[in-house]
């Protein structure tokens, strides 16, 4: 085992993956129909582009982006389409499964534009439950500088077991695949970290290694601990680094990816298979044949369970994810999305409701598993009492959620559910201040416009005077002077607006994927038009000093 790096807190829940990681990984049968919804990942959701009756073949293009942060939606069966609306397409199935696959590229000749543009119309987002879209997500290179790229496959939930099965049967491509990614994002390592209970996919990856190139992969195993999987708490483990408070793990030159990520990145791009599939961990006491399936997006839940033996009258509860981390379903008449990485049909006895709430008797327990090292006690207080000011000062938005102080409390509070509707609350004020902020900028900027268009008239105005004259032009130069400094002054404020509104779109898409963008991109795009025009206007006032000059060399003369 290799020795690793340390975060505090953690917890050993109870791991229950033998019952899905003894069967081979299979496909499920392909469905009759699937409904496909428009928001499968971070941001705005697609926008529709067929119409009821169209016939479309598997990876046919059916919803496209819409916004900077979005996803393209395909096809996920061979048929024709029976509904459109605002938030779903639904797919009658024709049987036949005829695909439009893209062309095969060979990546390692391709310019990374091709990449890019590959990953952007193929569909893929983070598979590991995020749902960030991968093509946003692998031009960190423009913003960053990354040396490491760290394959995560410690997949330390309880219950799911779909990497491990990726890992066991995909690991030569899955390797290919970060490859792919390392060449966009310019890391000139790779490190899998992975926890010791999965030993069949580590001797695969071992194996797969040897063959690996051409940049050099180094396999970390490490102890099995909840939640290791979190990237902060892996990057910790692997590369003793720690990611700061708000940012982001290329903050510290490293980027993530999970296996299922890296193998829809190689089919996409050797394959040319946009993603129409995932891999979905199906266990849980209430099924008779758990296991790992290949699913097609947009299968019926319900469907899905009871061909791999659901009992009725057995079931308590489907979560979706894992125990720690997931949601229990309110329905079954809901599809497999590109976040949809297990489903766990369980009965009373396996997952029994939790106890009723009772008052906090300050032990302390919650504090010592934080992976964070954060004070879930008093930030529990405050959510309470909705002292926003408080919650930030002790780096609420460091909880990365993972349930383990909800886990170990005693009084069976539910701490991560304080903390998401605190959370909520803090980014819906924080959207609304960055809109007044914006609104400001646009009212300073026209007036910075308007006193320019002014300086300029009676510039043009005092130039004509001394024309007729014959007098030097002194006076028009100066003012022209400080009219560039005024608009070299209002280009540097535009730009670090744009910087500051692409850096909190790209936080709050991460941090909570179902956080509505619209604002945040509008207020992109507004910063974007308005670093144009102050571009545009000191080229145009640089022209005009450097036209004035020789004829003001002249007339001195």
């Amino acid at each position: 085992m290799s020795n690793a790096f340390d975060f505090p807190g953690g917890i050993h829940p109870p791991e229950r993956k033998q019952r899905s990681n003894q069967a081979t990984l299979i496909d499920a049968p392909l469905p009759g129909r699937v409904t496909l919804p428009l928001q499968q990942h971070s941001g705005q959701p697609a926008t529709p582009c067929v119409a009821p009756g169209d016939t479309v073949k598997v990876g046919s293009v059916i919803a496209q982006r819409e916004g900077m942060i979005s996803s393209h939606l395909h096809a996920s069966i061979s048929g024709t389409v029976r509904e459109v609306s605002t938030t779903q397409i639904i797919i009658d199935s024709d049987g036949q499964d005829e695909w439009n696959r893209l062309p095969s590229i060979d990546w390692q000749r391709a310019a990374p534009n091709a990449l890019f543009e590959r990953l952007n119309e193929s569909g893929i987002v983070g598979l590991g439950g995020a749902g960030f879209p991968t093509h946003i997500k692998a031009r960190v290179v423009e913003r960053h500088t990354i040396h490491t790229l760290v394959i995560n496959a410690a997949e330390c939930e309880p219950y799911i077991t779909a990497d491990d099965l990726t890992l066991r049967h995909y690991a030569s491509d899955v390797l290919e695949g970060a490859q792919i990614i390392a060449k966009l994002c310019g890391a000139q390592h790779i490190v899998i970290g992975i926890e010791d209970n999965k030993p069949e996919a580590i001797e695969a990856l071992r194996q797969a290694i040897q063959k690996s190139q051409p940049i050099t992969v180094e396999l970390k195993v490490i102890s099995t601990r909840y939640p290791s999987g979190g990237e902060r708490q892996l990057i910790k483990r692997l590369l003793d680094l720690n990611v700061p408070s708000g940012g982001l793990p290329a903050d510290v030159g490293v980027l993530c990816h999970n296996p299922g990520t890296l193998l829809a990145i190689l089919h996409a791009v050797r394959d040319g298979q946009p993603l129409v599939s995932r891999v979905v961990t199906l266990t849980g006491e209430a099924i008779s044949q758990p296991g790992n399936r290949w699913v097609r997006l947009g299968t019926s839940i319900k469907e899905l369970l009871e061909q791999v033996g659901l009992d009725h009258t057995a079931l308590h509860q489907v979560i979706q994810g894992g125990p720690m981390m997931g949601a229990p379903l309110l329905t079954l008449d809901t599809p497999v999305t590109k976040l949809t990485n297990c489903l766990i049909a369980a009965t009373i006895v396996e997952l029994p409701p939790a106890p009723v709430e009772s008052p906090c008797i300050r032990c302390g327990e919650c504090e010592s598993v934080c992976p964070v090292s954060l004070l879930p006690q008093q930030l529990h207080w405050y959510a309470r009492a909705n002292d926003d000011a408080k919650m930030e000062r002790y780096h609420l938005f460091d909880c990365i959620e993972c349930g383990a102080c909800s886990y170990v409390c005693p009084s069976h509070i539910p701490l991560v559910v304080d903390y998401r509707e605190a959370k909520s609350r803090i980014r819906l004020q924080r959207i609304e201040t960055a809109k007044a902020e914006y609104a400001k900028h646009r009212f300073e900027f026209r007036q910075a416009r308007l006193a320019r268009e002014e300086a300029e008239k009676q510039a043009r105005k005092e130039a004509r005077k001394s024309q007729q004259r014959r007098t030097p032009t002194s006076a028009v130069a100066s003012s022209e002077k400080v009219d560039l400094r005024g608009l070299r002054i209002a280009h540097a404020a535009a730009k670090a607006s744009v910087k500051k509104a692409e850096k909190t779109l790209a936080r709050v898409a991460q941090e909570d994927p179902k956080q509505p963008l619209d604002d945040l991109e509008m207020q992109l795009a507004t910063a974007q038009e308005n670093l144009k025009a102050a571009e545009s206007q000191l080229a145009q006032a640089k022209e005009q000093q450097a036209a004035s000059a020789p004829s003001q060399s002249e007339e001195s003369s």
